[in-house]
């Protein structure tokens, strides 16, 4: 009897420091997540959460997968996910930073005429608040 309560109150225990491991992370995992979606939201001075309608609105679905945007399985341009964030250039051309992805998602035939991404021309709002959703991706 007591070697059955023995291994009850083990087992108990064992439980308990699970639990609290997976709470604790959770929450660094979910505090991570915010620190990433702020910073990517001040860096290209977007709104994560407004992204997704504006891809969805002008066809960015059509070309690219986009990680969390229903739908945005493309196979024309790249993947937009996590690894975008930690590429050197965008479109083969431009630095890797918030101003020109925000402006090659604009005007990317302003900056290669050759390229099979269109100038969409949503308005910069719009690109930043794009930008910011890719960037939070990592």
């Amino acid at each position: 009897m007591r070697t059955s309560l023995s291994k009850l109150l083990a087992a108990v225990t064992a439980a308990l420091v699970l639990l609290v491991a997976g709470v604790a992370a959770l929450t660094w995992w979910s505090d991570r997540a915010a620190r990433v979606r702020h910073e990517a939201e001040v860096a290209t001075g977007g709104h994560v959460g407004r992204a997704i309608s504006v891809m969805t609105a002008n066809g960015c679905s059509g070309c690219h997968t986009i990680s969390g945007v229903p739908g945005a399985q493309g196979q024309v341009g790249p993947r937009l996910d996590a690894s975008l964030a930690g590429r050197v250039f965008i479109g083969g051309r431009l630095a890797n930073n918030p101003e020109n992805l925000i402006r090659w998602i604009r005007s990317a035939r302003e900056v290669d005429p050759h390229t099979a991404m269109p100038s969409t021309r949503i308005t910069e709002q719009q690109a930043r608040d794009i930008a910011a959703y890719l960037y939070a991706l990592k």
